[in-house]
């Protein structure tokens, strides 16, 4: 029993020395931490309006130094090489480096800097400006215990402080980070062509007079206007996603000279191209380049596939593009007759082939049905003739908005099949072959 009791207390004694050294270990290390000493009135680590700034040289601990440095109302990179850089990514830099606040002081007077993950640096940030200080040079070190804050320190004085957590990332930067990234430098809304071959397969988009996306064929047709605007939403954003040659001329085998996508890009301010090559082994990537551009740069595997379509998958497939609400006029044509209708001060009325009030609801879904009209294919041949559509047995006017703009649309049926074209596409549609039987239906009803 004594013998037990003896144990107990030499465990109880072992434990109470082991957290004692722990915290005499921690007191030692981190010894700043036990009584901060308080800031007020928020101190900025540079009180400087970012105008004035007119170099950055980062340093990481481990990596290439680099430098930016403002030319002509610009930043640029110019050390190691000249680069482009993200301007916007830029600004954030230099707002977070002029509003940045010291915390609290950790230690006014360190014995050993790397207790606070200082010497060496974990990153150094060297500035230049046109005002004073001339030169200051930032120190950043380790998360403090709670990783709350970011040890810092700023050359010529020996206090640690603390900063707030976000300005690491916000201030710790590679060169990869900041510079222009864009794998497009042409200006995405200025577009008026875009050329794609891929495996046997080509297409060419074009922008018409009106600025409206047609597809060339040949002849031109009417693109569908949400895969277009997806494509160039897809250009917009465009960016590099690592690069893994700097010289496109010096590059190793990325599968450019059998590439997989190939795009020819005209806008109001030039021409470029862009050849995708093979994926990259050890990611999800693509190897590229852009005529305009030095490096050889990688892009993400949905800018390949989204480019990888067809000709039928690009062409407007709606016969109409009015709203039901917006219309103002109606004239059907039929192997049944000839009808007419008007919307008057709000209330439809038909006015051939003769004078009457119509049911709103009615009318409504027959305007539906007609605005549904949409084709499933589209048959090969150019002669109009060849679909029923030289002399169409059904015609659509529909007049709509406050401009007043017509589309019309002439059908026929040909066996068990239903052609379809708007009046101004040179190639005809096939629809299904029930596509005009609601259509019918609901003109009965009216």
């Amino acid at each position: 029993m004594k013998k037990q009791k003896f144990l107990n207390t030499l465990i109880a004694l072992t434990a109470l020395v082991a957290t004692w050294g722990a915290f005499t270990y921690y007191d030692k290390h981190k010894g700043s931490e036990k009584s901060p000493v308080e800031t007020s009135n928020q101190e900025k680590i540079l009180s400087l309006d970012a105008q004035h700034i007119q170099s950055i040289t980062f340093k990481p601990r481990d990596g290439d130094a680099f430098t930016c440095r403002r030319e002509g109302g610009k930043w640029t990179i110019t050390n190691p090489r000249q680069l482009g850089v993200d301007q916007g990514n830029f600004s954030g830099i230099l707002n977070s480096l002029t509003t940045a606040t010291v915390d609290q002081v950790a230690d006014p007077n360190p014995a050993n800097l790397k207790d606070f993950g200082l010497d060496p640096p974990s990153f150094t940030m060297e500035v230049t400006t046109d005002s004073k200080p001339q030169s200051f040079t930032l120190l950043l070190g380790d998360d403090t215990p709670t990783n709350g804050g970011l040890y810092a320190q700023v050359s010529g004085n020996p206090r640690v402080f603390t900063l707030a957590s976000y300005l690491k990332s916000s201030l710790e930067k590679k060169l990869f980070d900041l510079r222009d990234r864009r794998a497009l430098t042409l200006e995405a809304e200025h577009l008026q062509k875009i050329a794609v071959r891929y495996r046997g397969t080509s297409w060419t988009l074009e922008k018409n007079p009106e600025g409206v996306w047609d597809l060339a064929l040949p002849p031109l047709v009417r693109a569908d206007r949400f895969t277009v605007d997806g494509l160039v939403s897809q250009l917009r954003g465009l960016t590099m996603q690592s690069i893994p040659a700097e010289d496109k001329k010096k590059g190793g085998d990325y599968g450019l000279g059998s590439p997989e996508l190939h795009l020819d890009l005209t806008g109001s301010d030039g021409t470029q191209t862009i050849v995708v090559g093979k994926k990259d082994k050890d990611s999800e990537h693509y190897f590229a380049t852009n005529s305009a551009l030095d490096p050889v740069f990688t892009l993400n595997s949905d800018f390949v596939t989204q480019f990888q379509k067809n000709q039928a998958d690009l062409r407007e497939k709606d016969l109409f593009s009015f709203s039901s609400y917006d219309v103002k006029k109606v004239e059907v044509v039929t192997p049944k007759g000839h009808w007419a209708f008007e919307l008057q001060a709000g209330k439809w009325k038909q006015t051939a082939p003769k004078s009457k009030s119509m049911n709103s609801d009615k009318m409504d879904t027959f305007l539906t049905h007609l605005r549904d009209l949409r084709a499933d294919s589209f048959p090969k041949g150019s002669n109009l003739a060849d679909f029923g559509l030289a002399q169409p047995a059904y015609r659509f006017n529909i007049q709509f908005g406050e401009k007043h703009s017509t589309e019309i649309v002439e059908a026929a049926k040909s066996g068990e099949h239903v052609y379809a074209r708007r009046s101004t596409d040179p190639l005809p549609s096939e629809l299904s072959k029930t596509a005009l039987d609601d259509v019918e239906k609901s003109l009965g009803e009216l």
